[in-house]
């Protein structure tokens, strides 16, 4: 794991007084990869999904989960992964900007969160990423309050609302 976190942007319009940063780390594990999502706040106002999960569910993004957007170097298809704390999980590809959406043919993910009144550290091996050459991630975040409220976290925040899929947050660059 790279030594220095990537800090991820709250969305302005969608701020949340319960979380303080995320922060993001990732590298690659054989075929696959390693990543860690830190988040830290007042952990106990934060709405987290129940169960002990694990299954491939969709529309996760409406609660709190994070997500690993990967494109391959000069493509413009892309796929997306969404992680809940609880261990549900999502893998889609789209041939071009929110195009073609689809499941993705993926390994399930192994999901382990570990939580304190301040922190939340969640921690992912992939087993196999859909692709072996250089692709450039973003990562993002959608942290639901106890009280409803979603806020919106990514590498940019280029529209007046949050849209993870946006070329702009491709920016890390993975090997």
């Amino acid at each position: 794991m790279p030594v220095t976190p990537i800090h991820l942007l709250h969305h302005p319009a969608h701020s949340s007084q319960d979380v303080d940063r995320v922060c993001f780390a990732i590298a690659r594990a054989g075929s696959g990869a390693q990543l860690r999502i830190d988040l830290s706040g007042d952990i106990s106002s934060l709405a987290l999904p129940d169960g002990s999960g694990g299954a491939r569910r969709d529309e996760l993004w409406q609660h709190t989960c994070f997500e690993l957007f990967l494109r391959p170097d000069g493509a413009d298809a892309y796929y997306e992964f969404n992680f809940a704390p609880n261990g549900d999980w999502a893998a889609y590809a789209f041939s071009a900007y929110r195009k073609d959406g689809r499941d993705l043919d993926s390994p399930a993910p192994i999901i382990r969160t570990e939580k304190t009144l301040e922190t939340l550290s969640v921690f992912v091996h992939l087993p196999e990423l859909p692709m072996r050459e250089a692709a450039r991630l973003g990562p993002s975040a959608v942290i639901e309050s106890k009280t409803g409220g979603l806020s919106y976290w990514a590498l940019h925040q280029p529209t007046d609302k949050p849209d993870f899929h946006a070329a702009e947050n491709f920016k890390i660059k993975l090997d």
